[in-house]
């Protein structure tokens, strides 16, 4: 039996792999917050109760903090998830982690990272979000070894529903650059799921070497996710108006809704060249027995299929009231 560390366990995966962990043959969980007296989602404090959870103050832009935790907690195994901004890409919080006892990690990294990319070719002039996760990838790679660690890299997130639409859900209207983009819509319980499982048996399986590569189980476009969520949070309203806008209008309610201004117009911009890619008959999710491989991610780890972009909006549709 694992004892492990989960950092950044109020956020969406962090708060499910927290979830998961005991089930997936974690003995201890500590929980590294910034803040330890935040609540964590899902978890109740009869939850917290009942099993053998620590809480312990840490920050991952804080190698001394970093150390204390694992040390105070006695784990041997990690979750990690990339802190943007990092001048050192996270090396500083890795070593910590690694001298303080940390013999394995799972890192949520990114699908845009996919299958045989050679990580140090990434340029952040090409894509600054897959260049980013690259130099932590990297980083792990010289710290921890090829057994060492695994990367998680799922596509595209649920939660950026949330996120992204949170605020113009209830209006009944939202701008969308690429609206009929179709997406896999991976969710933070199957995530939180693989990740726990990963950090349970302290490596990965057969053939996936230092990544694991995730979807969720069907491909739905934006349009289509966008009108099935606010049929269900908002019943009995008409349908929401989906608009096509701008690059230069999507970047603008990224910001708006806290990203990262160079991001937000690399993420815009990006999904303009997919628009264009598809309509050329190139499509960015995977096809074929490389779809059916990514899919079956989850249950090869957990022995449960994914969920689907509607049992997702089913559970989590009390986040999108106004």
């Amino acid at each position: 039996m694992a004892s492990v560390i989960i950092f950044g366990p109020t956020g969406h995966v962090g708060s499910a792999v927290a979830l998961a962990a005991h089930s997936f043959g974690a003995s201890k969980v500590a929980l590294a917050m910034r803040d330890p007296t935040k609540s964590i989602p899902g978890l109740t404090a009869a939850a917290e109760a009942a099993k053998p959870f620590q809480r312990v103050q840490a920050d991952l832009s804080d190698p001394a903090s970093v150390s204390a935790a694992v040390r105070a907690s006695g784990a041997t195994r990690a979750f990690i998830y990339h802190q943007h901004g990092s001048p050192d890409h996270m090396r500083s919080a890795i070593e910590a982690l690694h001298a303080s006892g940390v013999q394995f990690i799972v890192y949520l990294s990114t699908g845009t990272l996919p299958r045989g990319t050679d990580l140090a070719a990434a340029s952040p002039a090409v894509n600054p979000i897959a260049w980013s996760h690259a130099q932590v990838e990297l980083t792990l790679h010289a710290v921890y070894g090829p057994k060492g660690f695994v990367a998680v890299r799922p596509a595209f997130f649920a939660t950026n529903a949330i996120s992204w639409w949170g605020r113009a859900l209830p209006t009944g209207r939202v701008g969308v650059v690429a609206p009929d983009m179709e997406f896999d819509w991976i969710t933070q319980d199957d995530m939180g799921r693989v990740a726990a499982a990963l950090l349970g048996a302290g490596k990965v399986q057969e053939g996936d070497e230092e990544a694991v590569f995730m979807v969720g189980p069907q491909k739905t476009t934006l349009r289509e996710a966008a009108v099935a969520i606010g049929r269900a949070a908002f019943p009995g309203r008409p349908d929401v108006v989906v608009e096509e806008i701008s690059a230069e209008e999507e970047a603008t309610r990224h910001v708006a809704n806290g990203m990262p201004p160079p991001i937000a117009k690399h993420l815009a911009e990006t999904f303009v060249k997919l628009k264009n890619a598809r309509a050329n008959g190139i499509e960015w999710m995977p096809e074929g027995d490389a779809w059916d491989a990514a899919v079956a991610t989850v249950k090869r780890y957990t022995g449960a299929p994914g969920m689907t972009l509607a049992e997702w909006i089913e559970k989590y549709k009390g986040e999108f009231y106004a």
